[in-house]
């Protein structure tokens, strides 16, 4: 019995599993508000040079703010805007007389020196941050996006490291591990002293978030029938963007990033239950050969969903036993690119992985640079990703995966291009939230589309390797962002060419909807192999083979044999002619 089978049985979306799902991705709250807290932690704000000596003017009587600016206008250097407001000096004061001895205090409109004395701050929208705490400004101005990079880089290791340990030590105790580093590293995080501290605590973070993100997700996905995998990687989604929500109201009530990191990291200790009732997958369990603490685990939930486990579910035959496992052994992660239309389908994914995390988290840390208020800004771009989810969701499966896939690719990115030649302001915001409704669409597209194109023997490296890419934009992502301090229309120009570009590629994928999906090397090398830039124009395209459990019309089942020098497994679904595709409505261009 296949473990969808025993699923079913048991109850395949039963009580048991939707309290246990909504428990896992109610998880991604506290992890989405770590993801982007260096928006409110370390904001671009307005810094000047503390004036040495005495006070040149009595503040007593004023608010902080007219005290800033009087000593703004007295002692540091401007330059008129076109728009004839006051531009000052970030990293420079002028040289005052007699500043040693505190007398004769005046401005030398000629002669300016560094920062000497330290920096003073904005502190109208921000009472702290990080750039205050560490001096992250002037020489230093950059070590901002350099944390953040390194955050990605936590994330680069957090993939490799707990994804070995996920199949290792097994789901549960590698969640066990992570929720623990994870709460003590980033509660630490807010009492930290220094910057190289600070940036070591993230990394730790960033890693052990990432695993238990993994695990859980892994579990969920186990723990339903296939085709209930969509709705639980799009919930998944939905509850980061609503912890992206969450963050951006916090932000607006605590000020001082110490306060702000602190209670998003106790929101980790609500989830500590979840060490005792979390359970081992029974999918990986029976990968492992533990049928008896498989059963056992399948029993409680069929107790709660009011059914009884079949008996004997794990009974086949031993040749099925061999044949899978001499299967598996003979699959390396060289495969994903050994052969032609398995090397297309990988170097296509890595480069949509890529792109979108780089577009993705490139307008979410950006949203500074809109012209409104930080707050609003961000709110509105985590609210915008819950009608993108439920739309990604809708067209995947109405109109299938790759067209959507591009259109929404080529969406994204044109409304960065346009968002190049617009002023500040909330004309900016609509059309960047636009691109950002797209890219996140696609995000949720790219994780449903890379399992199904994958085959089921390389499922988990290819997506194992597709991540590991998006991490390494992840890294680069800040940078870009910094470069628009250079030139400003830069990082929108980025994003929206490379979204552009990774739309067209994506007409080379094969269509998935409604397809037998490839379960060996074989299968996946033949999947979709003459649909290079074909596309369908109407629903009928996507009828053909809707029942998975029975092959395509113009398919046959195939004994073990040679076809074309490629060897063909057992129970491999081979076409009857040479065309690989059913007839459909479709041009080719």
């Amino acid at each position: 019995m296949q473990y969808d089978d025993i699923l079913r049985h048991i109850g395949a979306f039963g009580k048991y599993q939707k309290v246990l799902i909504l428990l896992l991705a109610a998880y991604n709250i506290p992890t989405a508000c770590q993801f982007l807290v260096q928006v409110f932690v370390a904001p671009d704000t307005d810094h000047w040079c503390v004036i040495p000596g005495s006070q040149p003017i009595n503040c007593s009587q004023l608010f902080e703010a007219e005290c800033q600016e009087l000593q703004k206008n007295y002692g540091i250097p401007y330059e008129l805007s076109p728009n004839g407001n006051k531009v000052y000096s970030s990293c420079e004061r002028y040289v005052m007389d007699d500043e040693d001895t505190g007398s004769g205090l005046g401005p030398n409109a000629t002669d300016v020196r560094p920062c000497d004395a330290g920096w003073d701050f904005d502190r109208s929208r921000y009472k702290s941050t990080i750039i205050e705490d560490y001096n992250l400004v002037c020489d230093r101005a950059d070590y901002a996006g350099l944390a953040q990079s390194v955050w990605f880089v936590g994330l680069l290791v957090g993939s490799f490291v707990w994804g070995l340990a996920g199949d290792f030590l097994g789901r549960r105790k590698t969640f066990l591990i992570c929720l623990l580093l994870v709460t003590v590293s980033s509660i630490g995080t807010a009492f930290i002293p220094n910057f190289p501290a600070f940036v070591v605590l993230r990394v730790i973070t960033a890693a052990c978030l990432y695993g238990s993100f993994l695990v859980t997700f892994i579990i969920a996905s186990e723990m339903v029938e296939s085709k209930k995998r969509v709705f639980v990687g799009t919930l998944f989604n939905l509850f980061f963007s609503f912890g992206l929500m969450l963050l951006s109201v916090m932000a607006l009530l605590l000020r001082e990033w110490r306060h702000l990191q602190l209670t998003i990291s106790l929101q980790f200790v609500f989830f500590l239950p979840l060490l005792l009732l979390l359970p081992e997958s029974p999918l990986l369990l029976m990968s492992k050969g533990k049928f008896d603490e498989a059963i056992a685990i399948l029993t409680k939930i069929a107790k709660v969903n009011g059914t009884k486990v079949p008996e004997n579910p794990f009974e086949t035959s031993d040749d099925v036993k061999l044949s899978g496992l001499n299967q598996r052994s003979s699959v390396t992660p060289l495969d994903l690119v050994r052969t032609p239309n398995l090397r297309r389908i990988t170097l296509i994914m890595w480069c949509d992985w890529f792109v979108v995390n780089m577009v993705y988290y490139g307008l979410s840390l950006s949203t500074s640079t809109l012209g409104i208020d930080d707050y609003l800004a961000a709110f509105v771009s985590a609210a915008v990703e819950i009608p993108s989810l439920f739309f990604s969701w809708y067209v995947m499966e109405r109109f299938g995966r790759r067209l959507t896939m591009v259109a929404l690719y080529v969406a994204g990115g044109v409304a960065c291009l346009i968002t190049i030649f617009l002023p500040l302001g909330a004309a900016r915001a609509a059309v960047a939230m636009v691109g950002k409704f797209a890219i996140t669409a696609v995000f949720n597209h790219v994780y449903i589309y890379a399992c199904e194109l994958f085959p089921t023997v390389i499922r988990s490296t290819g997506i194992g390797a597709c991540s590991m890419v998006a991490r390494v934009s992840g890294i680069l992502c800040p940078f870009i962002v910094i470069l628009g301090k250079h030139w400003v229309p830069l990082p929108l120009l980025v994003f929206g060419t490379c979204s552009v570009i990774a739309g067209i590629l994506s007409l080379m994928l094969p269509e998935t909807l409604g397809r037998n999906l490839p379960n060996t090397i074989a299968e996946g090398e033949q999947f979709g192999k003459s649909s290079s830039f074909s596309f369908c124009v109407n629903s009928a395209c996507h009828s053909q083979g809707v029942n998975t459990t029975q092959p395509p019309a113009d398919f046959e089942l195939q004994s073990t044999n040679l076809s074309d020098g490629v060897p063909q497994p057992s129970g491999a679904y081979m076409p009857l002619s040479s065309r690989e595709e059913p007839p459909t409505a479709a041009v080719d261009i």
